[in-house]
């Protein structure tokens, strides 16, 4: 049997990443936990990397946002666009929409669009919109079909 256990997203900023996720999660925060020696060194390819682990429980605990700062690993940027390869996003389930939207533009996110309705597979019938979140990090907002 194999299930996601967590999805990873490096952040350049904890602090303004976990308030972000936290509040649209309104998920529970753990961290940040600072990992940094010869493990962390040996797994990253980072010599001298130091990473800010936090992590971000959804309710129910069976998802869970993983934010990293790597700190010490140079100052390298990627541009987190969904139509370039590698580039991954989270999609987390709100009860509304809208009033999320409308909430995380008073923080200072903006959607990408309007939300639209998925018309076939297995999305058929959600409601989705992209957010664009800290480090330009698109996240898909979804409402289930009602």
């Amino acid at each position: 049997m194999a299930r996601l256990h967590h999805m990873g997203i490096t952040v350049s900023n904890t602090e303004a990443a976990t308030a972000f996720y936290a509040s649209l999660t309104r998920g529970t925060v753990t961290g940040p936990l600072v990992k940094e020696g010869p493990a962390v060194e040996a797994v990253t390819g980072y010599p001298g990397a130091q990473i800010l682990l936090t992590f971000i429980a959804f309710d129910g605990g069976d998802s869970v946002i993983e934010l990293a700062e790597y700190r010490g690993t140079g100052d390298q940027r990627i541009i987190p666009n969904n139509g370039k390869a590698g580039s991954a996003h989270p999609a987390i389930v709100v009860t509304d929409i809208e009033a999320e939207i409308a909430r995380l533009a008073t923080e200072g996110y903006a959607a990408t669009s309007a939300p639209m309705v998925a018309t076939s597979g297995p999305m058929e019938g959600y409601r989705y919109a992209y957010i664009i979140g800290p480090d330009e990090v698109r996240v898909e907002l979804l409402e289930e079909p009602h």
